[in-house]
């Protein structure tokens, strides 16, 4: 089972299942009028690294514009995204942004016990937003209209916290929003400081992991009128230091700590605050579909 971790109350790491990939990754594919994009890599290095995919589909003179795109960076101790979909008429659009930073943690301290108990926190930040024009609706239309959602699953050895968001779009303009927050919600805290605490094995390399799901899906049963989705999970989610590291029975003990990408874990990972590399390019595909639509209606004739 999953357990929530409240801000400043330390909590132990629920024991669960989590596919670990193999390695280190970031995958992006977005769709929108039919033309799809994909941009991948494998691995991560000291220096962050990021892969984006922008595309538009339908165009002047055509019934519908839509556009997409998603960006994922990795960087060391860190993982952050963006994504946006947006669409005018009976256009549809989607996007898919994944990535996973894998890396291995050994803890040494001045004890014979196999194990000890390490205390750290993690930072997760991002905003998000969605927009459709119930006016231009047409009349008796209801249900979802698109989605967008993120998932978060921070991982070390065999614990794990998860931080999930998920975003219903509706015809009438409503936004339904869940939050769960390792395995609580609807209502849980997506946003903020984690303080954790996990018994790890001394002298040993454990996994860590980062990871990142974003996804979007607007309008996909082509109902004609317009709206949008975006999310910037930036900086995201990242390392945040180690507080302390105790004995099981509490003793605090003094400790060292390596890591097999050479990231100093015991400090703060938090990577500098700028916009992801897609979000740029929201500012101008997100825009292209509701221009393009405004003008064509305002072009359009109205019988006398």
């Amino acid at each position: 089972m999953l357990l929530a971790v409240p801000l400043s109350l330390f909590m132990n790491l629920a024991q669960a299942q989590f596919d670990r990939p193999p390695d280190s990754f970031q995958s992006v594919t977005v769709t929108a009028g039919g033309n799809t994009q994909h941009d991948g890599a494998a691995g991560s290095g000291s220096a962050p690294t990021s892969v984006t995919a922008a595309v538009i589909g339908g165009g002047p003179g055509e019934p519908s514009v839509s556009s997409a795109f998603a960006s994922t960076t990795l960087a060391p101790g860190s993982v952050s995204g963006s994504l946006g979909t947006a669409f005018a008429g009976p256009g549809a659009a989607t996007a898919r942004a994944e990535a996973y930073l894998g890396d291995g943690l050994t803890l040494n301290a001045n004890t014979t016990d196999a194990f000890a108990r390490i205390y750290f926190s993690v930072t997760l930040f991002g905003t998000s937003e969605t927009f459709l024009d119930a006016s231009a609706v047409p009349a008796g239309v209801q249900g979802k209209a698109g989605d967008l959602n993120t998932l978060f699953v921070l991982g070390i050895d065999d614990h794990f916290a998860s931080w999930e968001t998920y975003k219903t779009l509706n015809f009438d303009g409503s936004t339904l929003l869940e939050r769960y927050q390792t395995g609580s919600g609807p209502d849980g805290r997506t946003y903020g400081v984690f303080d954790f605490s996990a018994e790890i094995p001394l002298g040993h390399e454990v996994p860590l992991d980062f990871y990142m799901l974003l996804t979007s899906d607007m309008n996909p049963t082509g109902v004609s009128t317009n709206g949008s989705a975006y999310t910037d999970e930036s900086p995201g989610l990242y390392w945040n230091g180690i507080s302390r590291v105790t004995a099981l029975d509490g003793t605090v003990l003094s400790y060292s700590v390596s890591s097999r990408t050479g990231t100093n874990y015991l400090l703060s990972a938090s990577p500098l605050v700028t916009p992801e590399p897609a979000a740029w390019v929201l500012a101008m595909l997100g825009l292209v579909p509701l221009v393009m639509w405004r003008r064509r209606a305002v072009k359009t004739p109205t019988a006398c």
